[in-house]
């Protein structure tokens, strides 16, 4: 075996000590599923790598370190590799294989512009194995291992229909532990994802896997997928299922008029737990509407948790306008439940704020009790400044 040198492809070169076996070409004359079956039975421990084409305009994936882009060790055991927008595109996906007692262990896929080193490792160059039966070996592993060894993220980036259809199948099958991933990495697949995400929508029973469909639409970044997602968030029958949802779309950028649209669902549902979420996603919208419609569900919703539930996720979306809408209903209630809540919502502003909008209320004209409130979360700041304060104003 000599050392490689060379480049495998234009780019890709395999360095360091490693040495690559001879191309073995009669992995064309089986189903590779096979073929591998009998390979792996008298393989020693080690590697084997195979090229496929990639979609056009696919980054290169590769390792990385310390967030930082590297080369690929084939001697690591620990690494972290993927692709990232500001990679160069590759024409081939290089998928290497690690072999330890006759069972996979790791597939790892680098692009082309990925330098791959393993001292002191062999690797044997498995030549012209095609697309289809890289996804039918993939698939196997995937079902055999249940995704631990890395077979379906390397399976979703084959472009090839066969590859959808395969991703589909074990998403489908709802009872293993690779269904659930299957379902993510349908949501990477920007050509073909959305329609086999659609079709497990209406196919899959209720539970934990039809659940994830609710991420992998957030993730796929396509018109089509975000307004599957708004009607789940608004008619699904499982309420689990509508929630999570409801969440999922305040992650996803870019959706018009997502605000009102929680809003709507807050009008139209009876659900305590639709309601709850809806509350909490639209305090992750960072904007001027959505903080408008936090406040005002505080000062007009007839439900008591609803409005505590607003004030209180206001004050974790905008504090300053938590503190005037806390001010407000302070001098509008006789609740005593409500009027805890927004004087507990003050003392969980930002620490000047929060003690100057305690220190108001003690000034200011305020019934007793609310004061005496008011003193107890001044009392449990640590801050010196503030409890010195309190000192000389008591």
């Amino acid at each position: 075996m000599k050392k490689i040198t060379q480049y495998l492809t234009t780019t890709m070169m395999l360095c360091c000590g490693a040495a690559i076996a001879a191309p073995m070409d009669h992995m064309t004359t089986q189903s590779v599923t096979e073929e591998l079956k009998q390979y792996l039975s008298n393989a020693n421990d080690g590697w084997f790598v195979y090229s496929i084409k990639a979609a056009p305009q696919t980054h290169s994936m590769c390792c990385y370190k310390n967030g930082e882009h590297a080369a690929c060790d084939l001697n690591s055991k620990q690494y972290g590799y993927g692709s990232s927008s500001d990679s160069p595109y590759t024409e081939s996906i290089h998928i290497f294989t690690q072999v330890k007692k006759g069972s996979i262990k790791r597939i790892m896929p680098v692009g082309d512009s990925c330098e791959v080193k393993g001292k002191g490792q062999t690797v044997d160059w498995l030549q012209n194995v095609t697309a289809q039966q890289s996804i039918s070996w993939l698939k196997d592993q995937a079902i055999e291992q249940d995704d631990h060894n890395g077979s379906l993220y390397v399976l979703s980036l084959h472009p090839e229909k066969q590859a959808g259809e395969a991703i589909y199948s074990l998403a489908k099958d709802n009872h293993n532990d690779y269904s659930e991933q299957a379902v993510f990495w349908l949501g990477q697949r920007k050509d073909d994802g959305f329609a086999y995400l659609k079709k497990l929508y209406k196919e899959l029973p209720k539970g934990d896997v039809r659940h994830h469909l609710n991420f992998a639409l957030s993730q796929h970044e396509s018109a089509e997928a975000v307004n599957l997602l708004k009607k789940i968030a608004t008619n699904d029958e499982d309420s689990e299922q509508q929630a999570d949802a409801i969440f999922w779309l305040s992650q996803t950028n870019g959706i018009d008029n997502l605000p009102q649209f929680l809003m709507n669902l807050m009008n139209e549902s009876q659900s305590r737990e639709v309601k709850e979420k809806a509350i909490f996603s639209l305090s992750q919208i960072k904007s001027t509407e959505a903080s408008q419609h936090l406040a005002q569900l505080v000062k007009t919703h007839k439900d008591r948790e609803v409005r505590e539930q607003s004030l209180f996720w206001l004050s974790q979306n905008d504090p300053q306008q938590a503190q005037k809408t806390a001010i407000e209903l302070l001098k509008s209630t006789t609740n005593d439940s409500e009027q805890e809540n927004a004087v507990f919502v003050l003392s969980q502003l930002p620490n000047q704020q929060s003690a100057d909008a305690l220190f108001a209320i003690l000034k200011g004209n305020y019934h007793k009790n609310i004061k005496k409130k008011a003193i107890f979360w001044l009392s449990q700041s640590d801050d010196k400044t503030t409890l010195d304060r309190l000192e000389k104003l008591l």
